[in-house]
């Protein structure tokens, strides 16, 4: 009978043990799942406007954290494997760039006018659909100056913001802190960032416009009008830029602008090599100070990274130079449902040989329409992906 008791008891003791390790695996199971569930909703924290078309397995979304397309489309493919989802139409101020398709390679589709307009009519834009969005970004000037100080320079921190009014049209907003300025009599004064309306048009699926208003880099203030035909899927693509400005300064107290007096007219035709990610780019017409001339650039994209090397000759002279835009560490700081604070997703940082003189000289803006569109290759991104 001892026995016999000593093995129901020892049976018991397997069993509840059995329960308990049932129970343990089970907890483990969803926390595992649990766990996998709070990524996926921490890796779409990062995605707008983001919206998903079940039936076509097609994701329409924004994202302004990755300077590189391809970094946000294979994230956010991730979460959404399990769902079918393979198509991906990333959208710029709201506004669809093109159609991708994930397979073996990247696939690319041009989106028609009237696909355009099917989907605006069935999407209706909600700004609420975006975070309040704040991102640092530095602002660095310099020139080789005389035998008293080697180096002329002057370094800024923006705090920039967007507010999103309609669909592709965007109010760009923030707060100027100077840090170092020994490159001109700007006084260490906290004022106003660039702040600008810009309204990106797609027109069709290989006509894009982007016009600007308000106060820009460089201390311009007026209008500008970028035109481009370019074609994700073909290397060969043109455009247009015209603009009118004068200059604007804050003082310590107020505000000073005056009469617009810089025209600016260009045109350029643009070549690219796929197998490298290599731009040449001709470029010529009426810069700032009625400076009349041409421009060749050469630039290469590697990943994240864009690098060029230019060279220009005008009515003021000739000069020459480097450029780059990378993007700034580490990115997404702290976000939530509505609100985000982050690193700026690119600097872009030009040197010129020649000083003074006014060559070719030109304002900056947010994007230049080309660079932008550019990122949304199918080359660039298959080169990547491949």
């Amino acid at each position: 009978m001892k026995g016999r008791s000593r093995v129901g008891e020892n049976a018991r003791s397997m069993a509840s043990g059995g329960l308990r390790n049932a129970l343990l695996v089970a907890l483990l199971g969803l926390g595992f799942a649990w766990e996998g569930v709070a990524q996926q909703r921490n890796v779409l924290l990062n995605y707008e406007n983001l919206s998903v078309d079940s039936t076509a397995h097609r994701v329409y979304y924004e994202q302004r954290l990755y300077r590189n397309p391809l970094i946000g489309m294979l994230e956010l493919a991730k979460p959404l494997a399990s769902t079918g989802i393979n198509e991906f139409v990333p959208l710029y101020q709201g506004v669809p760039i093109a159609r991708y398709k994930l397979a073996s390679t990247i696939g690319t589709t041009v989106l028609s006018k009237e696909e355009r307009k099917a989907w605006a009519k069935t999407h209706r834009f909600d700004s609420r659909r975006y975070k309040l969005d704040f991102r640092l970004q530095p602002e660095f000037v310099a020139q080789f100056g005389f035998r008293e100080q080697t180096v002329e320079s002057k370094t800024n921190l923006l705090l920039q913001s967007q507010l999103y009014l309609s669909r592709g049209l965007v109010l760009n907003w923030g707060v100027l802190f100077p840090i170092v300025n020994k490159l001109d009599n700007q006084t260490l004064n906290v004022r106003p960032a660039p702040t600008y309306l810009n309204q990106f048009l797609a027109l069709d699926g290989t006509n894009f416009m982007s016009l600007s208003a308000g106060l820009f880099y460089n201390d311009q203030y007026g209008a500008n009008v970028q035109y481009r035909h370019a074609d994700p899927t073909k290397n060969w693509s043109f455009g247009a830029e015209a603009s009118y400005t004068g200059f604007y300064y804050f003082p310590q107290n107020g505000f000073y602008y005056g009469s617009p007096e810089h025209l600016m007219l260009l045109a350029d035709v643009a070549y690219r090599m796929p197998t490298h990610d290599i731009t040449i780019k001709l470029s010529g017409g009426q810069y700032m100070y009625q400076d009349r001339g041409a421009r060749l650039d050469v630039i290469r994209q590697m990943g994240s990274v864009e690098v060029g090397f230019y060279a220009q000759k005008t009515v003021n002279g000739g000069t020459g130079g480097f450029n780059f835009a990378i993007p700034i560490p580490p990115g997404r700081i702290a976000q939530t449902q509505r609100l985000r604070l982050r690193t700026t997703e690119e600097f872009r940082w030009e040197y010129a040989y020649s000083r003074g003189y006014n060559i070719g000289t030109r304002y900056r803006l947010g994007y230049q329409l080309d660079a932008l569109l550019r990122q949304y290759h199918q080359r660039y991104l298959q080169n990547q992906y491949q």
